[in-house]
């Protein structure tokens, strides 16, 4: 199902971000991958002039989107072109602790209709996987720079490919490689049975170079950290994933800082979308929500006390 026209980007899950998030008490609220501003929009709408919402996304086309979507609202606005991993100088620069920090690790709307080079059935687009059109390094760099056993090793690192040598071996052999077309036609030939049962294998094969061509799982990791460091107690962070790595990642940072007693996580499961909204917005299917919230100074020392633990958390969040 298209997105409505004229809609740069369908939000997932966002009745549940805003709800877990709270806003609404003064404070300084940040989604590090703003987009078209459909989650920071409705966070907007429940702050007045004593909060500030810092948007933060690489591609300049979401920056000029947001700041048209977020006109007229009621708090102070700061929008900014950077990636997620260099969110802590700026919030440094805007003072104070912050209270509620949003994530959504996925590619827009808009980017998969731009045609650049993110979507298998966009053959045409070119082997580009940028977010940011101002970085160097593309997915063709990659596909057609390195060497055979680096390719090989990419792939299976950021997507577990088991068939990782033979691909990387058909895309040395069909270089230069320029479209996406020219990847899944590679992929398509190293593969037994070809492309009518490749297709997982391909999403595996260009996920993995998306990740690698923006160093998106690294970036998440340090944005995790400087955005955990800097919630006052009782701020909630929430991230939406959308493939296992994120997860991982994910995972592995919140448990990290809740044996550290820094964090309590409220989502001991992820959450995710209801029929409903898959429905209205398939893309929304993929989406894996989870959330934290930092203890304070009392709680790190002696546990969670009167706030609660685990699922109890999450009474009346219901899907």
């Amino acid at each position: 199902m298209p997105r409505p026209a004229g809609e740069y980007h369908v939000p997932a899950l966002a009745k549940t971000v805003v709800e877990i998030l709270r806003p609404g008490e003064p404070g300084i609220y940040c989604d590090l991958t703003v987009g078209g501003a459909g989650h920071g929009r409705m966070i907007c709408d429940r702050l007045d002039e004593r909060s500030v919402f810092v948007g933060t996304d690489r591609d300049p086309a979401a920056i000029e989107e947001a700041s048209r979507k977020l006109k007229g609202v009621r708090c102070r606005v700061i929008l900014r072109r950077a990636h997620m991993e260099d969110v802590g100088p700026i919030l440094d620069e805007v003072g104070g602790p912050l209270r509620a920090a949003l994530i959504d690790c996925g590619i827009s709307s808009d980017q998969l209709d731009r045609g650049t080079g993110f979507a298998l059935d966009d053959v045409g687009a070119l082997l580009d996987m940028r977010q940011d059109p101002g970085q160097e390094l593309t997915a063709a760099h990659l596909a057609n720079g390195l060497s055979e056993k680096d390719l090989a090793d990419l792939i299976y690192r950021y997507s577990d490919e088991r068939m990782s040598r033979r691909i990387a071996a058909a895309i040395v052999r069909a270089r230069p490689l320029e479209t996406m077309g020219d990847l899944v036609g590679a992929v398509r030939r190293s593969l037994p049975g070809g492309y009518r049962h490749g297709q997982d294998t391909m999403r595996r094969v260009a996920m993995a170079l998306r990740l690698a061509t923006g160093r998106e799982l690294e970036q998440l990791e340090t944005a995790l950290g400087e955005t955990i460091q800097r919630l006052e107690p009782g701020g909630r962070i929430v991230v939406l994933c959308w493939m296992s790595l994120e997860q991982a990642v994910v995972k592995r940072v919140f448990r990290r800082e809740k044996l550290s007693r820094k964090l309590e996580i409220l989502t001991p499961k992820p959450l995710r979308p209801s029929a409903e909204e898959v429905l209205q917005n398939p893309r929304a299917r993929a989406a894996h929500l989870r959330a934290a919230e930092k203890l304070a100074a009392a709680e790190m020392d002696f546990g969670c006390g009167a706030h609660g633990t685990g699922p109890e958390r999450c009474q009346g969040w219901h899907f």
